[in-house]
């Protein structure tokens, strides 16, 4: 059978949503009811329910949402009420905003964002229409670079990685709850990547399978590294390389920095 283009669908949320579910990338409810709640236009700027990704700037994606929906279906059952999730890699904040929907107020997610552009960006697309789970402290968006996770946030029952890692990040299992799952594509950039769950187990016991083969930005290895491919990716520039429409004046207690204190920073 072939599949349906989403270009017939790009209209509007729902339509979207309703495509996702036709062709089994949501297979919950719960899941459905978040991505009808999050509307994706708040945080992509261009035909914003096309599934495909969409770049952000600085040569960072929001991954597809059919991506997106089929990751939210493997970590299903550790996004229940009162989890506690760790996002690194939270671009433009889409799925740490449908994961804190999954949670609840009583839960935690914290995002880690290498870019501060992005990481402030983000913070504005959720606030658009969901400031209220940054005013109750649901999501947390740290600029941050996330290749050694969050320890001090931890233990999380659930950590997803939204870039690719060139080895399986080993330390990461340490922040990992007994009973929690583990989510990262692994692979070296230019190399096929395959999408790895590890779950470790009630016990302590760990259990690793490959789910499927991936494509993600990889993980920024460093500044020069940083550099390095953002000048060759120019030609992807777009408007939100330049964004400076949004009068934003950031909270102290709306998102963090390891590399910066003064809150002048933040405001744009």
């Amino acid at each position: 059978m072939k599949q349906k283009s989403l270009y017939r669908y790009r209209d509007n949320n729902t339509n979207m949503v309703n495509y996702l579910q036709d062709w089994r990338y949501i297979q919950w409810q719960r899941i459905k009811d978040v991505f009808l709640k999050v509307d994706r236009k708040d945080f992509v700027y261009d035909m914003p329910y096309q599934d495909i990704p969409k770049h952000l700037g600085f040569c960072s994606w929001t991954s597809s949402p059919h991506t997106i929906a089929h990751i939210l279906d493997l970590c299903y059952l550790n996004l229940h009420r009162g989890a506690k999730v760790l996002e690194i890699g939270s671009g433009s904040g889409y799925l740490a905003t449908l994961m804190a929907h999954l949670v609840g107020p009583t839960g935690h997610v914290t995002g880690l964002e290498h870019m501060m552009d992005i990481a402030i960006e983000s913070i504005a697309n959720i606030s658009t229409n969901h400031i209220d789970l940054i005013a109750n402290e649901t999501i947390e968006i740290i600029h941050k670079d996330g290749r050694n996770g969050h320890e001090e946030g931890g233990p999380y029952d659930c950590i997803i990685a939204s870039c690719a890692f060139p080895e399986w990040p080993t330390h990461l299992e340490d922040q990992l709850k007994n009973g929690g799952r583990l989510v990262v594509p692994v692979g070296r950039e230019g190399e096929l990547q395959n999408l790895t769950i590890m779950d470790k187990l009630l016990l302590g016991t760990k259990y690793w399978f490959v789910e499927e083969p991936c494509s993600f930005e990889p993980i920024m290895a460093n500044e020069e590294e940083q550099i390095k491919r953002f000048e060759e990716n120019k030609h992807f520039v777009t408007i939100t390389d330049n964004l400076t429409t949004t009068t934003f004046k950031m909270d102290s207690n709306w998102i963090k920095s390891e590399y910066a204190n003064d809150l002048s920073y933040y405001r744009r």
